[in-house]
This record gives structure tokens, sequence and C-alpha cells, in this order.
């Protein structure tokens, strides 16, 4: 399983930056919704690699949070709320923040309930860096496009900048200094790398 420990980088920041964030998150088709688990600070699971992946990045879309990815064991009651959970990923999940928040170590972290998955959380990790400072350079032009293209993935350059109401080179000029073709080819990767550490790490 895989957890995310969220936290705000200002943890009071107004307007509160939480209900925003859940709604975003709640897109994301996750086994129990992220909650709250006290005041700026968030927990998300997933089952999935690609879900995570996508919980990850719809976190770090917004400049505002530190998040740290744990993969391992997720003991939760039925019916419990997720942030009563236990286990190693949740226990990796909270190292990971904290590993995110020193100085110089990215707004994302990754660990592994599993030591022996030492050198893949690396590899993973690197990945991640990546993808998450793409993320956080794009300026407010190119995230509307980029969003847009995601929005419509087949759609051609002309007509998505007749959508939008630019030029075609403006489209074409956003997407190739925004960095998307080469975050989007890394996806795939990071992904691969967190399932095979989930896969690779012991159950109970």
């Amino acid at each position: 399983m895989y957890v995310l420990s969220i936290a705000a980088r200002d943890p009071d920041a107004t307007p509160d930056p939480v209900p925003a964030l859940l709604t975003a998150l709640s897109s994301v088709p996750v086994p129990h919704p992220p909650e709250r688990t006290r005041g700026t600070e968030v927990i998300a699971c997933a089952a999935r690699a690609a879900d995570a992946l996508a919980l990850l990045l719809v976190t770090l879309e917004e400049d505002v949070w530190d998040v740290g990815l744990g993969i391992g064991a997720l003991d939760l009651a039925r019916g419990a709320e997720l942030r009563a959970s236990r286990g190693g990923a949740v226990e990796a999940s909270a190292a990971a923040l904290t590993a995110a928040r020193r100085a110089g170590e990215g707004p994302a972290g990754i660990r592994a309930a599993d030591p022996r998955q030492e050198a893949t959380v690396r590899d993973a990790h690197a990945v991640m860096g990546l993808v998450a400072w793409m993320i956080r350079t794009r300026s407010a032009g190119q995230w509307r496009v980029v969003r847009a293209l995601r929005e419509r993935p087949g759609v051609t350059q002309r007509d998505l900048a007749t959508a939008l109401g630019i030029t075609q080179q403006t489209v074409s000029r956003a997407l190739r200094t925004s960095g998307w073709r080469e975050e989007s080819a890394a996806h795939s990767l990071l992904e691969r790398l967190l399932a095979m550490i989930d896969l690779t790490t012991p159950r109970g």
C-alpha cells in the first residue's frame, strides 16, 4: 500500500488550503477518502502505484505542500477513519515527509518500510525530484495549456489554441518550455518503480 502524509508549508496559511486539496484529491480512485489529520495536514492512501502517483501529482501542482510517500503495510480496522491507520506505510510516509521538509530535500520524499528497497527508493526519488521540479517551475500560462491538453489528450495544437483563444505558436511554445512531454515520459518510469517497491515488499 501507498500512504501520503501531506503538510502545508505554512501551517498558518489563510485561507485554509486543506478543503481545496481534499476536493482535488477526490478525483483519484482510492480505497479510503483522504482526510485532514490535524491543522493543515492531510493523509491519503492508494492501493495502486498509478493512483499513488496521481495523488502525488495533484498535491504538487499547488506550491504550498510538502509530501511524504510511504510504501509498506497499512493496518486499518474496518470502518475506521484513515487518520487512525497504522503500519509500515504510515511510518514510512511520516519519515519521508520529515525528509522532504529539510532544506534542500525538495517538496516530496519517498520511503519504504522495507530497508532492502533502499536502492529502488533512491531511483524513484531521483525521478520524482525531476518531475516535482518541472511542476513547480511551470508558469501560470504554461499550466493553462498543460491542463487543457490533459483534459483533451488527442487534441491538435490548432484546436487547443482555438479553444483557449491564443495562437498556435503560443501553445507550441508553452508545451516546449513547460517540460510537459518530458514530465509525461517520466510518469511511467516513476509508476513502475513505485510498483516494484510495493510488489517486492513483504506483507504484514
